[in-house]
């Protein structure tokens, strides 16, 4: 995430298209791979078909504990940050209409189902610090490279024109006029030489309503119907500071940039799912998912502050930003097969594909230029940076009288496309999951951990013009799931 968070970004349309761990417990410990199996409240936002398994009607709750821990390298130092967050991982009702005398039925409707609850498809919360020596230039360098841009800046215009970016530097004294050339800038870090940090916090998340139809068509042939209507609270505050640690900047000790920013939409998207029961220890499923498009505004401020060697310390903060717009996620596929072993319990296999060059932008409710080309620039950039992902979910349940055993194992693939990702950061996810329960008639409850692994990328600012480029931080980062499922028949 750059500094300057309130320009939207292919890492934005990317945000709300790579999708985690969520659901229930059960589900969790077997790592999602529930597309062919169903019976379990998470299909709601997987394989819709799987709520047509329910021979009754259930509520279940998932409260869920979850642990962000990140290894940041920057500049040859090595950084770390956590963060804990208690969440409600989904809640939710199943309403099954057995039709009378048709329980054990091979032929015609033997029940629909009715489900309406609440899964959470994204944690967005994290914490994130990365402090390095840069001796190749400070942010204050993308300021100069902004005002003097095509023909340079009036100084009266400075602030009006670049709010959220030079102005605040300008306002802070950290960028000056030639004493030639009024309209070209220089700054009082010349060449980096400075120690810089950056803290990422944020919250939120990705949550979804789903209102879900199913059927059972000979105990053979389930179907079902999900209408989601997705949710987005994400916040961000960014604290990024410059230090002349090694004293050796005439009129300059320090300079702290905050941006924050708060994001919030709905959108909706439909899924159209099938299982099919081959016989008593195969079933096979595949599931569809539309695009999902998505109304968001964003809401953004940034102060600065300067701590200067000859005239003192200053602060200035820019006006507050809103700007409404939409994305569109790419639609997703899902083919599934189970093999089940009555009461002993089930091996299965979940494959998805999405493709990330699919999303985009739409600026057009303001309908300006400057919208249509950024818009235009943004969706050209995610068509070229992304590419079809391939997603492998693995999972089994041992079942001894009321007592259950599982495990999984999942790979979420790069959403790259081949030279686009820096090095070995490739975003992709390796997920190792555990979980175990208990289940009678009435009542169960389920533990379920998942280990989820990635290598991530994150850059402070860039240049335009290709100069002077800033080398970004590698982040190895972990995400542990704790969920606790509690569910009651009837």
């Amino acid at each position: 995430m750059p500094i300057l968070s309130q320009a939207q970004s292919d890492e934005d349309a990317l945000r709300y298209s790579m999708l985690g761990f969520g659901g229930t417990a059960r589900s969790l410990g077997v790592a999602n791979a529930f597309g062919a199996l169903g019976g379990d409240f998470s299909s709601l936002a997987m394989n819709p078909a799987g709520i047509g398994i329910y021979r009754s009607s259930e509520f279940v709750f998932t409260p869920g504990l979850t642990h962000f821990d990140n290894q940041s390298a920057f500049y040859g130092s090595a950084t770390n940050a956590d963060k804990y967050n208690f969440n409600l991982s989904n809640l939710g009702m199943v309403f099954t209409n057995m039709k009378t005398g048709k329980a054990n039925a091979d032929n015609g409707w033997v029940a629909t189902q009715f489900a309406v609850g609440y899964n959470r498809l994204e944690n967005f919360n994290n914490r994130l610090i990365y402090t390095g020596f840069n001796d190749r230039n400070s942010l204050t360098s993308l300021y100069v490279e902004q005002l003097n841009a095509n023909g340079g800046t009036n100084p009266g215009s400075v602030t009006g024109s670049f709010p959220f970016g030079a102005g605040l530097a300008w306002e802070t004294y950290l960028i000056n006029p030639n004493f030639n050339d009024s309209t070209s800038y220089y700054t009082e870090i010349q060449g980096g030489n400075i120690q810089q940090t950056k803290t990422l916090e944020t919250s939120g998340a990705y949550d979804e309503l789903d209102f879900s139809f199913g059927g059972n068509y000979g105990n053979k042939l389930y179907v079902g119907f999900t209408l989601g209507v997705p949710i987005v609270d994400y916040n961000a505050v960014v604290t990024y500071t410059e230090e002349d640690v090694q004293n050796v900047h005439d009129n300059f000790n320090q300079m702290t940039l905050t941006d924050q920013l708060n994001v919030n939409g709905a959108g909706i998207n439909g899924k159209f799912g099938v299982i099919y029961r081959v016989n008593d220890y195969l079933r096979l499923g595949g599931a569809v998912h539309t695009p999902t498009a998505l109304g968001l505004t964003d809401v953004y401020r940034s102060t600065m502050t300067s701590s200067l060697d000859t005239s003192g310390s200053y602060g200035y903060d820019s006006p507050t930003g809103r700007y409404e717009y939409s994305i569109v996620t790419p639609w997703r596929a899902i083919a599934s097969a189970a093999i089940t072993m009555k009461q002993y319990g089930f091996i299965s296999f979940d494959y998805e594909f999405v493709d990330y060059s699919a999303a985009g932008f739409n600026f057009n409710r303001i309908g300006s230029v400057d919208d249509i080309t950024l818009e235009t620039a943004l969706n050209n950039t995610i068509n070229e940076k992304y590419t079809g992902a391939h997603n492998i979910r693995v999972g089994a349940e041992l079942a001894y009288e009321v007592f259950r055993f599982r495990g999984g194992y999942a790979i979420m693939g790069t959403p790259f496309a081949s030279g686009f990702a820096e090095g070995s950061a490739d975003f992709a996810r390796s997920t190792y999951t555990l979980g175990a329960g208990i289940r009678d008639e009435h009542f169960y409850v389920d533990l379920g951990y998942a280990n989820t692994r990635s290598t991530e990328y994150d850059t402070q600012y860039n240049f335009s013009d290709g100069n002077g480029a800033n080398e970004g931080a590698t982040i190895d980062k972990t995400v542990s799931n704790f969920l606790l499922s509690l569910g009651f028949r009837f």
